[in-house]
């Protein structure tokens, strides 16, 4: 009985060939996307084809677009890079605040990164312990107070400060806001952009 080959892929991340794999592992193993850095636990993904190898990418992650434009960074396209482009190898991500050590969608002039999930958050989320939609903010600037008044926005889950810099779902009905972590409730994932 003759085993058929198993198709290779390139991905411009990465300089050996790629197979795509069904299943990643069993439960036990803890395996980290080499694209976004969260944890592979199920489901199809793009393994190097070399042994010594570790690079591995969510389903997701190798479909990605390699430019986006993106609603909190309108002057510029934001371009995926499979490093950060600074010289200590981390990026923070100006959306979540959060370091990154491997993809980001990245502006050269401005010097502005999202991390891969961070781009593909949706615009609106609902909760169940809250009787309004959540629109996601990219700043909190005079979004609940006049121009010459500044305002900690106070997350409503957490009952924590959320960064003047941080994105942040608020509820413009109910003048809330909350962490953008606090509002998932599920397991992160990258979303197609």
């Amino acid at each position: 009985m003759e085993i058929p080959p198993t198709e290779e892929f390139s991905h411009f991340s990465h300089r050996h060939p790629l197979i795509k794999i069904s299943d990643i592992l069993d439960e036990e193993d803890q395996v980290i996307c080499s694209g976004c850095e969260h944890d592979l636990s199920s489901g199809p993904a793009y393994m190097c084809t070399k042994i010594s190898c570790n690079f591995i990418l969510h389903d997701s992650c190798f479909d990605l677009p390699r430019q986006i434009k993106h609603k909190s960074h309108q002057k510029h396209t934001l371009s995926l890079r499979f490093f950060p482009p600074y010289n200590d190898g981390e990026f923070t991500c100006d959306a979540c605040g959060n370091s990154g050590h491997a993809f980001t969608f990245h502006c050269d002039k401005c010097k502005f990164d999202l991390h891969v999930e961070c781009a593909s958050l949706p615009e609106i989320e609902e909760r169940e312990d809250h009787q309004h939609p959540l629109t996601l903010c990219y700043n909190s600037s005079n979004l609940f107070v006049g121009k010459d008044v500044e305002v900690d926005v106070m997350c409503y889950v957490c009952k924590n400060g959320v960064g003047k810099s941080c994105w942040f779902y608020c509820c413009l009905a109910c003048k809330c806001g909350a962490h953008l972590d606090c509002v998932s409730t599920q397991e992160i994932q990258v979303l197609d952009i």
